[in-house]
């Protein structure tokens, strides 16, 4: 599913929407390990549905650098263009995608994606 917040743009102040991927179940690839309750932050890679799911959240891009092809996905202000970084999103209590399942309601807006999502990134799980 894709979690959806407010956050003041890290570069310009202004109000900016920032999204995440939350999994209440899924597995890691290279372990086969079953996880659940996760974040999925510093994605490299999704599949073609996911990415036609994503859509419907034009901030939310893939960053690239210079010349380099690929980058991750960050969301991004619409006013000043500036990524916001997803280190500021989850990896800190406080952070407003850290501990998402236990963020006070209303402060964070849920939306369900159609079928089983496939994408490389690091995972975080909740506290």
């Amino acid at each position: 599913m894709v979690v959806e917040a407010q956050i003041p743009c890290a570069q310009c102040q202004e109000d900016v929407e920032v999204i995440c991927i939350y999994g209440e179940s899924g597995v890691d690839t290279e372990t086969g390990g079953l996880i659940e309750q996760f974040t999925v932050s510093n994605i490299w890679a999704v599949d073609t549905e996911l990415e036609k799911q994503l859509e419907r959240w034009p901030t939310f891009r893939r960053v690239v650098d210079g010349d380099s092809e690929g980058g991750v996905f960050a969301n991004h202000c619409p006013h000043c263009n500036a990524a916001q970084d997803d280190y500021l999103l989850h990896s800190e209590p406080g952070d407003v995608f850290f501990g998402v399942s236990s963020t006070k309601p209303g402060l964070l807006r849920f939306t369900r994606l159609a079928g089983c999502a496939q994408l490389s990134g690091d995972y975080g799980f909740e506290v």
